[in-house]
């Protein structure tokens, strides 16, 4: 089942995510500032973070930002009292999954973090798409479950 990681100064909030969640059979752990996060993230893994906007130390903002590429990229979801337009096209700008206003439905919150996790999987699997010795890649079409063959130029391979 996958692993989330709460990142929450608030009691309160986030007892309510890491006992909703639980419910739904994900695992969790929780911490209070992205720092903590962060940290954690050197040795473990996760496949999804939950995190307040405004933290002490490093924001949700920059954590979204350092989850985005790399080892350690996953989809991260916001919850903040701070909904304003530039906030949200910063949240966007740092690859925000969704952003959720406190306080927030639980019901949406949970539809909304197995929608990026199935992305976020859809994803992975185009990355490790089986390729040909001809520099194509195959791809299963759902309809037909049958077989094609994509061309792929070098440089986009580089970057897959």
């Amino acid at each position: 089942m996958p692993h989330i990681l709460i990142v929450e100064d608030e009691p309160s909030t986030s007892w309510a995510l890491a006992e909703g969640l639980t419910e739904d059979g994900f695992t969790t752990d929780t911490f209070r500032s992205g720092e903590e996060a962060w940290a954690w993230l050197q040795s473990g893994r996760s496949d999804l973070v939950i995190s307040s906007l405004r933290l002490p130390g490093m924001s949700g903002l920059e954590l979204a930002r350092k989850l985005r590429r790399g080892p350690h990229a996953q989809p991260v979801i916001i919850v903040t009292a701070d909904g304003s337009p530039e906030v949200l096209r910063d949240l966007q700008k740092a690859g925000v999954s969704q952003c959720f206003p406190k306080p927030f439905p639980i019901d949406g919150l949970r539809r909304s973090v197995r929608q990026a996790l199935a992305t976020a999987e859809r994803r992975r699997g185009r990355r490790t798409e089986p390729r040909s010795l001809s520099g194509t890649v195959e791809r299963r079409t759902r309809v037909t479950g049958t077989t094609r063959q994509v061309a792929r130029p070098r440089d986009a391979e580089r970057r897959a």
